[in-house]
């Protein structure tokens, strides 16, 4: 009975140091989910495209670590930044703040400094005379 006692101690104990303080709440992704490709303007070139809602889909799925790109985009004159497809993405620390405190990176290239607000994801490249991506939710 008495190492009944103590196995019981010592599971309870276990199960106790293995919950996390947390409670519960899962961290949030600011880019989870599905977005659409709207616009990518920028580089040294001037682009301005745009792209009907829809057309180009971007959907960020935090627990693998990927974002798969749906693009029936024709016209290849317009540039529409990544190809139908799965690729890995990460949000790292920016090393130089200066511009932003993240940014994301797409199958190892650095996409950018970004942010979300108002069911828009900017991924701005632009300060060093690169590309802005525009996505809406």
């Amino acid at each position: 009975m008495k190492t009944l006692k103590i196995i019981t101690g010592l599971l309870f104990f276990a199960i106790l140091i293995s919950c996390s303080s947390d409670s519960g709440a899962a961290s949030t992704d600011p880019v989870q989910g599905q977005w659409k490709l709207v616009n990518v303007s920028g580089t040294f070139a001037g682009i301005n495209n745009n792209f009907p809602p829809g057309q180009i889909t971007w959907h960020f799925n935090s627990i693998t670590q990927t974002v798969t790109v749906i693009n029936n985009n024709t016209d290849p004159n317009k540039w529409d930044v990544l190809e139908t497809g799965v690729y890995n993405y990460q949000i790292i620390i920016n090393p130089e703040p200066s511009s932003c405190s993240e940014i994301i990176k797409i199958n190892g290239g650095d996409m950018g400094c970004f942010t979300v607000s108002d069911n828009t994801l900017l991924i701005d490249q632009s300060i060093a005379d690169g590309f802005a991506v525009t996505l809406k939710h």
